[in-house]
């Protein structure tokens, strides 16, 4: 039996990384520029986000199917903890920025 690659969850870690740094990068720039009255590129940093958004999005598909396929579940775990973690930062930096 051929022994499963880690090469899946790796690449699940690293868009998961990539996809939280742009949706961070763009998330709080954003917000600072729409408040500056000078600031005109917003529409630069929503499509960042949603860029990151997808990114982050396969990182969470390639991570389930590391842990359904049972293959490195350590490492696909890590994986989908880093996917999940710049959504609730995003959220919880929303939120305070609101109250």
């Amino acid at each position: 039996m051929k022994k499963p690659s880690p090469l899946l969850s790796i690449l699940a870690i690293l868009l998961a990384l990539v996809g939280g740094f742009l949706i961070g990068f763009s998330f709080l720039t954003g917000v600072a520029n729409q408040f500056d009255p000078s600031g005109t590129r917003s529409s630069l940093y929503i499509a960042l986000f949603f860029v990151g958004l997808g990114i982050v999005i396969v990182g969470i598909v390639f991570a389930l199917v590391g842990i359904i396929r049972r293959a490195h579940r350590g490492l696909s775990l890590v994986a989908l903890v880093l996917s999940m973690l710049p959504s609730f930062v995003v959220l919880v930096i929303a939120a305070l920025a609101f109250l």
